[in-house]
């Protein structure tokens, strides 16, 4: 399966985790404007029986007795090497919710696991699951793990457990005396593999903001627009102040698209014996240019329909 500039978009420019055993904060996302909301049965969750169960019976009792103003809803479960898994899966199946988001996978021997009990608790075909990459296993696997997992359409870019496992020095709360150009340089190959294996199969690509200051939200909208410019689709954080930032800096801007209409005017060539290259005020514009503006109009009119 591969991606095309034709398709119609999926809409996930802001995701938001929010943890499932605290029933007020999941009742106040409920109204929140976000693309998706991604309730949580892993981190955000105590790592106890006790805990994980609660959370199972707030996130029932919340999703059957509530509506949710958010586009897309997803539950993230415990991954498919914990005591928590079986029982999460079990429970997901129950409920009416789009997707699942499986994290701390690093094979496709876990994917196969997560197909055959999905399938054995007799899933509907329509769950979709969100891959969550977060160790360089997951990164070099990736391929086969998406191969494996017919019901997968979209990958997440965990950075800060990757940045972990690598030993980087990047996620200390202090600057060092390394000379790189961005906090973050060292998540490039895992950012760069996770969108080329996204964009090969058709699946959506979104990347993980680290922690940091909830108040600097300018250190927040660059790094942001750096994974925008880098080409993911939208970013997963963990608090409601970024919704809007998010939404906005993934949506289309108005220069945007002004350019995409001069490049996809009726008159703006195409025809026999014209030359492939042209110029749309002064600039030489390309058939890859044409394929970008088609997606960004794409973009926005899904943007647009959904509102």
């Amino acid at each position: 399966m591969t991606g095309g500039a034709d398709t119609v978009p999926r809409l996930r420019r802001s995701l938001l985790a929010t943890p499932g055993n605290v029933e007020a904060k999941v009742l106040k996302s409920a109204g929140l404007p976000v693309d998706v909301l991604m309730l949580d049965l892993e981190d955000g969750v105590p790592g106890t029986n006790e805990a994980k169960a609660q959370a199972r019976d707030v996130l029932g009792r919340c999703i059957r007795g509530h509506d949710f103003a958010t586009r897309e809803i997803a539950i993230r479960i415990n991954g498919p090497r914990t005591p928590w898994f079986q029982d999460d899966l079990a429970f997901v199946t129950t409920l009416d919710i789009p997707t699942v988001v499986v994290p701390m996978v690093e094979d496709a021997e876990d994917m196969v696991r997560v197909e055959r009990e999905l399938d054995d608790l007799k899933a509907p075909e329509r769950l979709a699951l969100i891959l969550l990459i977060e160790t360089p296993a997951a990164v070099l696997n990736l391929p086969d793990m998406v191969k494996a997992s017919p019901r997968t359409n979209g990958l997440i870019a965990g950075g800060l457990d990757y940045a972990m496992c690598m030993h980087s020095l990047s996620i200390l709360p202090f600057q060092t005396d390394a000379g790189g150009h961005r906090h973050d340089e060292d998540l490039l190959y895992m950012r760069q593999r996770i969108l080329a294996v996204a964009r090969a199969h058709g699946l959506s690509a979104l990347d993980a903001m680290r922690p940091g200051e909830i108040s600097d939200l300018a250190a927040i909208r660059a790094d942001a627009a750096y994974a925008r410019w880098l080409g993911f689709d939208g970013i997963d954080f963990y608090h409601p102040a970024f919704i809007d930032l998010a939404n906005e800096v993934f949506t289309p801007s108005a220069e945007e698209l002004a350019w995409a209409d001069k490049v996809l005017a009726p008159n703006s060539g195409g025809e026999a014996g014209a030359t492939a290259s042209r110029k749309v005020d002064g600039r030489v514009v390309l058939p890859q240019h044409i394929e970008i503006a088609k997606r960004l109009r794409a973009l926005a009119a899904a943007i647009g329909e959904g509102a």
